[in-house]
């Protein structure tokens, strides 16, 4: 993974975050987003030990949807007056396009198969 600090630095950034009372949070939901991503990654057979750095944006952007639903996890959707707010169920496959040249695809072994 790209420097944790860096990244801790920009989801504070991101979230107007100035002081380190939630640092430990933040971390956390960056340890578990990296782990899901990298659980997507390796689901067809890669041994990918670390979240490739130059997706590091797409880290931060899945732990920042984490943190803003605190408090609302297993929710589909929330409103209150006029405004609405609705909640994928699944965050990393909404990236799916981006994390799919991570991915080992299937038949990719060199073995032909024919039907």
């Amino acid at each position: 993974m790209a420097d944790e600090t860096n990244n801790l630095t920009k989801v504070k950034l991101l979230v107007s975050i100035t002081d380190t009372k939630q640092d430990d949070l933040l971390n956390l939901l960056l340890d578990d987003s990296e782990a899901r991503l990298l659980s997507y990654i390796n689901q067809d057979g890669n041994n990918a030990t670390a979240f490739p750095d130059e997706m590091s944006w797409l880290l931060r952007e899945i732990t920042i949807r984490r943190f803003n639903r605190i408090g609302d996890e297993g929710k589909k959707s929330s409103g209150e007056s006029d405004v609405t707010a609705t909640w994928s169920d699944d965050d990393v496959a909404d990236y799916a396009a981006y994390l799919s040249k991570y991915r080992k695809k299937k038949g990719s072994n060199g073995i032909a198969r024919f039907v």
